[in-house]
C-alpha cells in the first residue's frame, strides 16, 4: 500500500488523551490515488467499497501501532457512506476485521452526501484504547 499525501488542511491524524486515542476521518487516498477506483475503456468508473473498507482499516491499524494499539483495540467508529447502497459491501470488509467472536468497537454508520474527493466511497474515524500499564514512580505519557 502507498503512503497517503500530506493532509491539505492542519490536522493530527491520531491524537491522544488519557488512555484514548482519537484517529481522525480516515480514507482510501493513496499517494497514487484513491483506492478500490477502476476506469473502464470508456472512462466510466466503478468503485470497490470493500477494497476501499480494507485499506482505511489498514491505515487505521497502521496509525495506532506507533502508540501501543490497534484497530483490534477500537472501542467506537463512526463511519460515513456516500451511497448506502454500498451498506452490504462496506460490512462485508468490516466484517472480517472485526468477527462476530471478538469485542467489537461500537459503530455509527451514516449516509453522507459526498466526500472530498469524488472517488472517495467511504470515510472513518475511530477511537483507540491504550493497553493497561504499570502508573506506578517513573512512568509518565
Amino acid at each position: 500500500m502507498t503512503p497517503a499525501p500530506a493532509p491539505l488542511a492542519n490536522y493530527s491524524d491520531v491524537r491522544r488523551s488519557g488512555q484514548q486515542l482519537y484517529v481522525s476521518g480516515t480514507t482510501a487516498r493513496l499517494a497514487d490515488g484513491v483506492a478500490g477506483v477502476t476506469v473502464g475503456p470508456a472512462g466510466a468508473k466503478t468503485y470497490d467499497v470493500g477494497a476501499q473498507t480494507d485499506v482505511i482499516l489498514q491505515k487505521i491499524d497502521t496509525a495506532l501501532r506507533p502508540h501501543g494499539s490497534s484497530v483490534g483495540r477500537c472501542v467506537a467508529m463512526t463511519c460515513y457512506l456516500v451511497d448506502m447502497a454500498d451498506f452490504a459491501a462496506f460490512n462485508e470488509a468490516y466484517n472480517r476485521w472485526f468477527p462476530p467472536q471478538v469485542v467489537t468497537p461500537t459503530r455509527t454508520c451514516v449516509a453522507v452526501l459526498a466526500l472530498p474527493h469524488p472517488d472517495m466511497r467511504v470515510e472513518i474515524t475511530a477511537i483507540a484504547g491504550l493497553p493497561e500499564r504499570d502508573e506506578g514512580p517513573g512512568t509518565s505519557d
